[in-house]
């Protein structure tokens, strides 16, 4: 017989939800390399919306994220005017993010989610409920492979059906004065005669 690791399951105030997540998602990102990732180097996020408190705390930790190797496949279930929120790049600076958004209405069935290996995730509220009416349903779940398996298959799934909407580059370099010199000097031409 097979023993299950017991789910953490709370129900959370609106207001703590975003701190216990970047608690969560902090203490992951110290524990883990960049080779256990779902996707090699990327989070699986699924939210309701940016204003969800899973993206708030990823945006939180977006410098830490970076640094351990990181970036970001969102869906959003929720956007206003089809588009990103104007803060998006401010609060991602310097992330490899993609986000697309889960435009059919059915897909807001769907649970926010978060996957951070094969065997740690996070399962918040159906993403058709507004988490700023009542207090918050989720499951932080440790060392569960079935758990993250199926939330890692959702999301991918979710993902094909999603529409892309941007990837965002990390932050430009600034260029060494030889790659500068390099371009201001003239450049080879092909010619037909020799």
């Amino acid at each position: 017989m097979r023993v299950r690791p017991p789910l953490h399951v709370s129900v959370t105030r609106h207001d703590e939800k975003e701190q216990k997540l970047r608690e969560f998602v902090r203490h992951h990102l110290v524990a883990s390399t960049d080779a256990t990732a779902p996707v090699p180097g990327m989070l699986l996020v699924v939210a309701r919306s940016a204003d969800s408190p899973v993206v708030k705390a990823l945006a939180g930790l977006a410098s830490e994220i970076q640094f351990a190797g990181y970036g970001l496949r969102i869906i959003l279930a929720h956007l206003d005017n089809d588009a990103l929120p104007e803060a998006w790049d401010r609060d991602m600076a310097g992330l490899r993010t993609e986000v697309r958004w889960a435009r059919r209405p059915r897909l807001v069935e769907a649970h926010e989610q978060l996957v951070m290996s094969p065997t740690v995730c996070w399962i918040g509220d159906c993403m058709r409920r507004d988490p700023a009416k009542c207090d918050a349903f989720e499951n932080y779940v440790e060392d569960c492979g079935e758990a993250a398996g199926c939330a890692t298959v959702s999301f991918e799934r979710l993902w094909v059906v999603s529409e892309p909407i941007r990837r965002v580059a990390p932050a430009a370099t600034v260029p060494s004065p030889e790659a500068i010199a390099s371009l201001e000097a003239p450049q080879p031409t092909i010619g037909t005669r020799h």
